[in-house]
C-alpha cells in the first residue's frame, strides 16, 4: 500500500496515513498534478488533514497541498472523508510578472529567474513565501544545464502559465519538490528510451490502450502583430506552410513594448566597461556584434537580407546569426542615465514578436496521442526503468508504433489492487 505522510504549513512531518480506502495519485510532466484521497472520516483523520497542509510520499517527488475537503456522511457506508490536493508546484501560479521582463540569453536563466524575483526572493514583503518562523522556504534547486537561448520581453503573465508555455515549446518538465521543509523548483528533461522501453502487447505489458491522432487543433503560421495602431502595426510572421496545408493564428502582441530604460538595455547587453560589447555611439547604443538564435530557415533569410555584413555560427550545436556593429536602440541624449527611456530597433523588437509567435504555436499541433494501462511489474518497473518525462516506444494490437513522451502517471490504489496508467504523448510540429 502507498504510504501517505502529512506535513504541516511549515513541512513539518506530522503523521503517516495508510488506513485510506482508495487513493489516486496524478503526477504530470509539465501541467499540474493532483491527488484524491478516500478514507474514513475518523477524528484523528480529521484533526491532521487540514486544509494548506501537504500530502507526500518518500518514493516520489509530487507533493500535494491539501484544497479541498468532503465529509460524506451515509447510515450504511459510514462517514468519509474525500480529500483533494493539487501539486505544490501550483504555488507558482499564484504570482504574476510584476513588471517588464526582457531577457537575451539561455531560456533556463529566464525561467529561473521570473521564479526567482516573483516566488523566491521578491522585493515586495507581502509576495514572499516563508514559514512560522519568517524563514525563506521557496528557492531554486540545480540548474539543468539546458543550452537553449531566446531573445524575449513578457510582462504581467501569470508565471505558471508562461512556464508552461516554454516548457511545451521545448519538451522540458519541471517540478516542485520539498526537501530540508523547503521547496525547491527545478527544470528537467526526461530521457529518450525508446529503444530499451517498449510497451506493447507483445510484451505483455499493456493491459489496454486507446489512440488518438488529432489535428484539430492544429497551427503552423503566426501573424504577430505589436506596437502600433492599424496598417502601421508591427508585424512578424512565425513558422511556414503552404496551401491546404496552411492554417494560420493570430497573435496580439501589443503588450511587447519597443521602449525599455537605459538601465533594462544594459542589464541585455552590457556595455564595454562591464565586460560587454556596448557602446554609446551620439544618440545610438552599438554592440561590436550580437548573436541571433535562428528559430528557422525563413528568419534566416530575413536577416540575411536585412543585415547582410552577418555570418551563421554554430554554438554548443546551436545555430545563430552573428550581424556586426549593429544599433540596438535609439537614445533620447548622448549620455543618458539608468531611468531614461530608449527605443529598441527592429533588429530586436521584431525577435521578441517572433518568439511569442513560436511559443504559442507550440500550443497547437498534430497530436498522437496513446493512453494505456500497463502492467506495474511485467518487463519495465516505473521509478527504475522508466519516469514521468521519459521518450518510450509504445505500440498498439493494431501495429501502430511511435515514440512517445510519459506526459502523466495516475496511480490508483483501492480495494481491487494497484493501477498505472501512463499517458504517452508525441506533439508533431
Amino acid at each position: 500500500m502507498i504510504e501517505i505522510i502529512v506535513l504541516d504549513r511549515d513541512l513539518n512531518r506530522i503523521d503517516v496515513i495508510d488506513n485510506y480506502e482508495s487513493i489516486i495519485w496524478a503526477n504530470r510532466y509539465i501541467d499540474i498534478g493532483d491527488c484524491e484521497l478516500y478514507l474514513p472520516a475518523t477524528p484523528k483523520a480529521i484533526s491532521i488533514l487540514q486544509k494548506g497542509y501537504f500530502l507526500a510520499r518518500d518514493d516520489d517527488d509530487m507533493v500535494c497541498r491539501i484544497e479541498s475537503i468532503e465529509i460524506d456522511t451515509d447510515v450504511e457506508t459510514g462517514n468519509h472523508l474525500i480529500v483533494t490536493g493539487y501539486d505544490v508546484k501550483k504555488i507558482i501560479d499564484q504570482r504574476v510578472i510584476w513588471s517588464q521582463i526582457n531577457h537575451d540569453g539561455l531560456v533556463e536563466d529566464y525561467i529561473r529567474n521570473m521564479v526567482q524575483k516573483s516566488v523566491c526572493n521578491p522585493n515586495l514583503y507581502a509576495r514572499q513565501i516563508k514559514n512560522s518562523n519568517n524563514e525563506q522556504m521557496f528557492f531554486l534547486g540545480d540548474r539543468a544545464g539546458f543550452t537553449d537561448v531566446i531573445t524575449e520581453q513578457a510582462s504581467y503573465k501569470n508565471i505558471g502559465e508562461k512556464i508552461r508555455e516554454i516548457c511545451t515549446k521545448y519538451g522540458w518538465g519541471y517540478k516542485v519538490t520539498v526537501d530540508l521543509n523547503k521547496f525547491w523548483f527545478v527544470l528537467y528533461a526526461g530521457t529518450n528510451r525508446s529503444s530499451s522501453v517498449v510497451f506493447s502487447k507483445d510484451y505483455e505489458n499493456l493491459r489496454s490502450s486507446k489512440y488518438i491522432d488529432d489535428s484539430s487543433n492544429l497551427a503552423n503560421v503566426a501573424l504577430v502583430a505589436g506596437e502600433g495602431e492599424g496598417s502601421s502595426r508591427s508585424r512578424n510572421v512565425s513558422g511556414y506552410a503552404e496551401g491546404i496545408d496552411r492554417f494560420e493564428i493570430y497573435v496580439d502582441a501589443k503588450d511587447i513594448s519597443r521602449t525599455i530604460t537605459f538601465e533594462e538595455l544594459k542589464s541585455i547587453y552590457p556595455p564595454a566597461t562591464s565586460g560587454g560589447q556596448g557602446y554609446i555611439d551620439g544618440k545610438f547604443y552599438k554592440m561590436g556584434y550580437i548573436n541571433i538564435a535562428i528559430v528557422d530557415d525563413n528568419q534566416l533569410t530575413e536577416l540575411q537580407r536585412n543585415y547582410p555584413n552577418g555570418e551563421v555560427i554554430y554554438i554548443s550545436g546551436i545555430r545563430y546569426y552573428r550581424t556586426y556593429d549593429p544599433i540596438i536602440a535609439d537614445l533620447e541624449t548622448t549620455a543618458p542615465t539608468d531611468d531614461e527611456p530608449v527605443i529598441l530597433r527592429p533588429l530586436i523588437y521584431e525577435v521578441y514578436l517572433l518568439n511569442r509567435g513560436y511559443e504559442k504555436l507550440a500550443e497547437f499541433g498534430s497530436i498522437i496521442l496513446f493512453e494505456g494501462s500497463v502492467e506495474p511489474d511485467v518487463t519495465f518497473i516505473y521509478k527504475h526503468d522508466y519516469f514521468l518525462g521519459d521518450v518510450v516506444t509504445v505500440v498498439n494490437e493494431y501495429g501502430i508504433e511511435v515514440e512517445a513522451r510519459i506526459v502523466e502517471v495516475i496511480e490508483n490504489e483501492d480495494a481491487n489492487g494497484y493501477k498505472l496508467e501512463p499517458k504517452f504523448e508525441y506533439l508533431e510540429g
